[in-house]
């Protein structure tokens, strides 16, 4: 990586640098080698920032004990109403309104005294990120919250063993002594605010974004191995020359041999997005067409399949922690907001076709969205209850 490039990084990092600067990284971030490199940079941030705040801890730790029984102490004589008080750490994210194009920096310092107010929000008024849950649906009906099952054995079903691992994940694996072959299916599925992994019983693995579902027999078929589901899931497919892999969704089938991919499906988009990462797949409609996609590329089904080249850390940022904004729509973003803090979202209809490019880490709490949103000038944003009002 040229210096040029890392040095004019760390100066839009640090907000230092000019609008003709500004400009030029956001070009340089439509490139996912560069917003990797950008992400670098920024972990690279953080563990400096880790250590310096290493050395003051006590003191930190000191002041906040002070101020936390001061606050305690006007609650109980009720001088005043004090809102709770929390620590935030890094507070990663960018934000441009594009049309207007007005860039915001891709790292927040959420500590220290110049950022007070922000540390101060009330933990009443914020909403803490989704997480790991699911409910697994056996083939006789019962239902089981692989949030509250401990680790183990959970279930025996028509000669699988399901298991939850300690790292809370799903896995399959041949009972011993039984051998049936019965047409079983599973489902499992996550709620709003949920996502998870399961490893399906070929060995491939699965996983799910929040809202979606994933269906599957315990014994495959001899000749293909057919899933279903909705939503938005990613797949590490099994390789099986003999047997191919097959996705189901309600508008198109992706057939695959063993390969990588992701799978954008969710009624509310208006067209299914099918991404690969590695090896090959076949996207096939409903209405006849098809297409045969390489590494790096994208199926867009709207009424037809258009294939194009894909942004790859942008389709997979969800799997990997992370919202990757690039001209994203105001009104495509709060639906991804409200999917993942199980929310609900009301907007103008002007405001939906404002844009952002950036990063937000999806382990951030909901007053991060609302910062990211309030920081375009363009728009506020409010929480009432769990209802995000946007207005202009």
């Amino acid at each position: 990586m040229e210096e040029q490039t890392r040095l004019l990084f760390i100066r839009f990092l640090n907000h230092q640098c000019s609008t003709a600067e500004e400009q030029q990284v956001n070009q340089l971030l439509e490139d996912p080698d560069m917003m990797a490199y950008l992400h670098q940079l920024m972990d690279e941030q953080d563990a400096q920032a880790a250590q310096q705040t290493a050395l003051h801890n006590d003191v930190a730790a000191a002041k906040m004990e002070s101020w936390q029984q001061q606050i305690n102490e006007r609650i109980a004589d009720g001088s005043a109403a004090v809102p709770l008080m929390r620590r935030i750490s890094w507070l990663r994210y960018a934000a441009v309104f594009t049309g207007f194009v007005l860039l915001a920096g891709v790292a927040w310092l959420f500590t220290g005294p110049q950022a007070a107010d922000n540390r101060e929000l009330a933990q009443q008024t914020d909403i803490l990120p989704g997480g790991h849950k699911a409910t697994l649906t056996l083939a006789n009906g019962s239902i089981i919250s692989l949030e509250d099952a401990k680790s183990g054995a959970i279930a025996t079903e028509d000669g699988m063993r399901i298991e939850k691992t300690k790292d809370g994940n799903i896995l399959y694996s041949v009972a011993k002594g039984n051998t049936q072959q019965a047409r079983t299916t599973n489902t499992i599925a996550t709620p709003k605010g949920g996502q998870y992994q399961v490893t399906l019983p070929d060995g491939t693995k699965a996983w799910l974004n929040a809202a979606s579902s994933l269906s599957y027999p315990l014994h495959f078929d001899a000749k293909e191995r057919r899933v279903k589901m909705t939503g938005e899931a990613y797949f590490e497919v099994t390789k099986n020359k003999t047997r191919p892999f097959i996705v189901e969704t309600d508008q198109q089938e992706i057939q695959v041999l063993g390969t990588h991919f992701n799978v954008n499906a969710y009624p509310d988009e208006g067209m299914v997005k099918t991404t690969l990462v590695e090896g090959s797949v076949r996207v096939r409609a409903r209405n006849g067409q098809s297409a045969l996609l390489k590494p790096g590329q994208q199926a867009i089904l709207n009424r037809d399949i258009q294939v194009k080249e894909a942004d790859i850390a942008q389709q997979l940022a969800w799997k990997n922690g992370d919202f990757i904004f690039r001209g994203e729509t105001l009104e495509s973003v709060l639906r991804q907001v409200s999917r993942w803090y199980d929310i609900e979202v009301e907007y103008p209809h002007q405001l939906g076709n404002m844009r952002f490019n950036g990063m937000v880490s999806r382990t951030q709490p909901l007053s991060t969205i609302i910062e990211m949103i309030q920081s375009t000038k363009k728009a506020t944003a409010t929480l009432k209850g769990r209802r995000l009002i946007v207005t202009d």
